[in-house]
């Protein structure tokens, strides 16, 4: 193998790849990647048995082949490189050793046959869809916050993504709070009812769609989804259980309902429950006409209290809430008018934004 590449495109796509591969593996060729050359262009692909990313780039072809590297090793020589570089990669299998140039520099590192790398095995996906990129992103990203990470539950390790009427959906909950996000979709998908996309390959999607707007094909079957974004293609196999009935647990009698500027309520939350050391930073909402009373107790004495103005009417209301649940939603939120919808009882309370008409947000109170 013999090629030729710049070390911008080379270090572009490399950067994708540092995530999936695990630094500490007891599979030592899980740690490479395999390089595979083609006629004008190279093809780079890292996995970890779950999750696969492969990428094309232009490259100047002397001789074909493949091979695999370590692929920390290789990124952090290419990162160092020179901007504008040239980068040339050449096999020596006398040595087995591959020899790389740039200027006056010169490195080699040791390589791995591709017999043992494992490939995942073709499949026939069942539906196939085109999506904005900025759809598909706004699905993940203003839901991942709320996924699990109980290893005994699974099924709430990921994300939702279902159909429903016309729309896309995904849905993310830890068992104590849960995000449903919806977009209209034109093309239907065949048989499909629903896939939970493991945490890894959500967190891998979302950065690989940041500041991407175009179309991107989806791909989905029964045991995998498959995203192509030009010339890079991530396959990630899918969790083997069933999510649990999401729609029962979103509240239908919540009739008080407190309207604020998103903004000013997450700097309030996020004073106030400062003094709270406690593992969930629990913050006290005593909200009556027209102004919410925001509190947190911690210890030693320390305590601290802020009020906001807000549109309600209701009966006087008390209600606990963990911060760090209410500042990610704001956080998703961003700006604009939200309203918390909740009753006098303690079922949950639900959050939505006049910015975000397709998101709903659900949050359990704490007892006092």
């Amino acid at each position: 193998m013999d090629f030729s590449v710049s070390k911008k495109n080379l270090y572009s796509c490399l950067s994708h790849f540092q995530s999936v591969v695990e630094k500490r593996n007891t599979i030592p060729i899980l740690s490479n990647v395999r390089i595979k050359t083609f006629e004008s262009c190279i093809e780079i692909t890292a996995t970890d048995l779950a999750l696969e990313i492969s990428e094309k780039i232009d490259a100047k072809i002397n001789l074909s082949g493949e091979l695999t590297v370590p692929s920390q090793l290789l990124f952090d020589i290419v990162r160092k490189a020179p901007d504008n570089s040239e980068i040339d990669l050449r096999e020596e299998k006398d040595s087995g050793q591959v020899f790389i140039f740039f200027g006056d520099s010169k490195f080699s590192i040791g390589y791995l046959s591709t017999a043992d790398f494992p490939v995942m095995e073709n499949e026939d996906f069942d539906n196939k869809m085109l999506i904005n990129a900025k759809d598909l992103s706004y699905l993940i990203n203003n839901c991942k916050f709320s996924m699990g990470i109980d290893e005994s539950r699974q099924y709430l390790n990921g994300i939702y993504l279902h159909q429903t009427l016309d729309n896309l959906s995904s849905v993310a909950t830890d068992g104590h709070r849960l995000s449903r996000c919806q977009t209209k979709i034109t093309e239907k998908l065949n048989d499909f009812k629903g896939i939970i996309i493991p945490k890894k390959a959500v967190f891998e999607i979302s950065k690989l769609l940041e500041g991407f707007d175009k179309k991107v094909e989806l791909k989905i079957s029964k045991s995998k989804i498959q995203l192509s974004i030009d010339n890079l293609i991530i396959t990630s196999k899918l969790l083997n259980a069933s999510f649990p009935d999401y729609e029962s647990v979103i509240p239908k009698n919540n009739n008080l309902i407190m309207k604020t500027d998103c903004n000013a309520f997450s700097e309030t939350i996020d004073r106030v429950s400062t003094v709270s050391l406690e593992k969930f930073r629990t913050v006290k909402l005593d909200i009556s006409n027209d102004l919410c009373v925001v509190s947190s107790f911690g210890q030693e004495k320390s305590a601290g209290t802020e009020q906001i103005k807000v549109k309600y009417t209701g009966p006087n209301i008390n209600i606990n809430f963990n911060a760090k649940y209410i500042l990610d939603v704001l956080n998703v939120l961003k700006a604009g008018e939200v309203s918390l919808t909740f009753s006098e009882n303690t079922a949950p309370t639900i959050l939505k934004s006049e910015n975000s008409p397709n998101s709903l947000y659900l949050i359990m109170q704490m007892r006092s």
